[in-house]
C-alpha cells in the first residue's frame, strides 16, 4: 500500500505527494533506488527528490541510446500515402482519386498518430536526436529544423544534410512566434520542469500552432498489472509520468488547447514488463506462445479501455 512522506511538491500544481513504489534501473543498470510518488491532487507521478542537472545528466551513459548514426526513413507505403493525402491533407503524396477517397476512410482507423498539414509550415522536433523525424516532416513538405541536447546525435543529423541545433530549447533562444508545430516525441517525461517547458512551447507556437507530444501513459493498464516492473517507468531516466488529464491541465495553463488525445500500446511494452517482473532485465523472451498471445490480448484490452501505454497528444495556440 501506498504511505505518505515527507511533503515534497509535486511539479505541476505543488500539492504534496504519496509515495507510489521505488524503482531501479533494471535497463541500465545504474545502482540505487528511485523514488515515485503521486500527487495527492492532479494524481501525476514524479521522482522524489527531484535529481539537478548533474544528476539527470549521469542516468545517460553513451550506451543509452544508439543515435550517432545517420538517420534512415523508409518510404511509406501505399496504404500510409493514401492516409496521409486523403486524411491529413498532405497534396504531395495525392495519387488518385480513388486512392485519397480510400485514405480519407482509411485514416479513421489507421495512422492514427499523424498530424494535419499545413502548406509552408515551420516545423520544430525538440529532442531530436539524430534527426530522423525531422527528416521525415521534411520529406512530408514542412521547412522541419530540430534542437538536440546530445552533440554525437546532432551530428549524425547534421552529416546528413538536416537542419539541427546542439543544446537545449531555452539555449536555442528562437524567436517569439517561430513555428508552426512543434514535436516533442517521448521528451517531457525526462524533464524536471514540464510546466516551464510548456511555457516555453507556446512561447514560440504562432498563433494556430500545434504541440504534437508522445509520452507514457502512466495510467496505462500496463502499470496497472506490473506496477514498479512496468517497462514504461524507466528509472531514473523518467521523472514526471503524466496521465492525458496531467498533459492538458499544463498545456491549458500554458495556453494551449487541446485538440487530439489517444493512447497506443504495442506488445514490446507488456512483454518487456513482463522480464523485468521475472528479473530478466530488458531481453525479452519472445519465444513462449502464451506469452505472444497474453501480450497481443493486452493490446486489444488496452485500446478498448483507453489505457493504452503511451499518449499521443496534440495541443493548439488560439
Amino acid at each position: 500500500m501506498p504511505y505518505m512522506v515527507e511533503d515534497v511538491l509535486c511539479p505541476l500544481c505543488g500539492s504534496v505527494g504519496t509515495q507510489a513504489f521505488l524503482g531501479h534501473d533494471q535497463l541500465m543498470g545504474l545502482p540505487g533506488e528511485f523514488i515515485y510518488r503521486e500527487c495527492n491532487e492532479c494524481a501525476v507521478l514524479y521522482q522524489s527528490p527531484m535529481p539537478d542537472a548533474k544528476a539527470i545528466a549521469s542516468f545517460y551513459p553513451d550506451s543509452y541510446l544508439d543515435h550517432d548514426l545517420p538517420p534512415v526513413t523508409k518510404p511509406f507505403g501505399w496504404l500510409r500515402r493514401a492516409v496521409l493525402a486523403g486524411h491529413y491533407g498532405y497534396a504531395s503524396l495525392a495519387g488518385t482519386v480513388l486512392s485519397r477517397f480510400v485514405g480519407r476512410l482509411a485514416g479513421i482507423g489507421f495512422y492514427r498518430d499523424e498530424v494535419v498539414f499545413k502548406r509552408g509550415g515551420i516545423a520544430l522536433d525538440v529532442g531530436c536526436g539524430n534527426g530522423k523525424f525531422v527528416q521525415k516532416l521534411s520529406a512530408l513538405g514542412w521547412q522541419a529544423s530540430g534542437v538536440e541536447f546530445s552533440e554525437s546525435a546532432a551530428k549524425a543529423g547534421i552529416s546528413a544534410g538536416l537542419k539541427i541545433t546542439v543544446g537545449t530549447l531555452e539555449e536555442a533562444q528562437y524567436p517569439d512566434a517561430s513555428f508552426d508545430l512543434i514535436s516533442a516525441r517521448h521528451l517531457i517525461e525526462h524533464l524536471p520542469n514540464p510546466v516551464q517547458f510548456m511555457a516555453e512551447i507556446t512561447r514560440l507556437l504562432r498563433p494556430g500552432g500545434r504541440l504534437l507530444i508522445r509520452t507514457p501513459n502512466s495510467n496505462a493498464l500496463g502499470r496497472r498489472w506490473f506496477g514498479a516492473n512496468w517497462y514504461a517507468n524507466d528509472p531514473p531516466r523518467h521523472l514526471v509520468l503524466f496521465t492525458p488529464e496531467n498533459l492538458t491541465q499544463i498545456a491549458a495553463a500554458a495556453g494551449l488547447r487541446q485538440s487530439v488525445s489517444k493512447t497506443f500500446t504495442s506488445p514490446k511494452i507488456v512483454l518487456n514488463s513482463w522480464d523485468y517482473y521475472q528479473a530478466n532485465d530488458a531481453k525479452p523472451s519472445r519465444k513462449s506462445g502464451v506469452k505472444r498471445f497474453i501480450s497481443r490480448a493486452y493490446v486489444v484490452l488496452a485500446a478498448l479501455t483507453g489505457r493504452g501505454d503511451e499518449i499521443f497528444a496534440v495541443y493548439e495556440k488560439s
